[in-house]
């Protein structure tokens, strides 16, 4: 099964909208998510300027990841477990893809989205 993503129409708590120089900070650290990424305990994974991508932690649907400034979210993206199980480094590349993808169209809508399915 492919992978898709998906808005859920349910709009980010606590959300907060950038200035111009915050979404580039914001573009700049969605851009350094790799596939390893998204098997990681809690914390913070990777910050620029004033922006950080947090993993919220794991939920029975997958990784909890979101975009921060300060205490407000700016993007948030449920990554099912399916996808975390990806072997082939291709498909791993092609699913940090898919989550990069997903947390600039959070941060563009204001909605939480998911990214399902599994590759090889």
């Amino acid at each position: 099964m492919p992978l898709t993503k998906t808005n859920t129409n349910n709009a980010i708590r606590g959300r907060i909208t950038p200035n111009g120089k915050q979404e580039k900070d914001c573009q700049a650290v969605i851009a350094e998510i790799t596939f390893a990424d998204l098997g990681r305990g809690a914390g913070t994974l990777h910050t620029v300027g004033g922006a950080r991508v947090d993993m919220q932690g794991p939920t029975k649907e997958g990784a909890n990841i979101q975009v921060q400034i300060g205490k407000g979210t700016v993007a948030a993206a449920i990554i099912s477990n399916s996808v975390q199980q990806t072997t082939d480094p291709a498909n791993q590349r092609g699913a940090a893809n898919a989550t990069i993808s997903v947390l600039n169209q959070s941060m563009d809508s204001g909605t939480v989205w998911e990214l399902t399915g599994t590759l090889p």
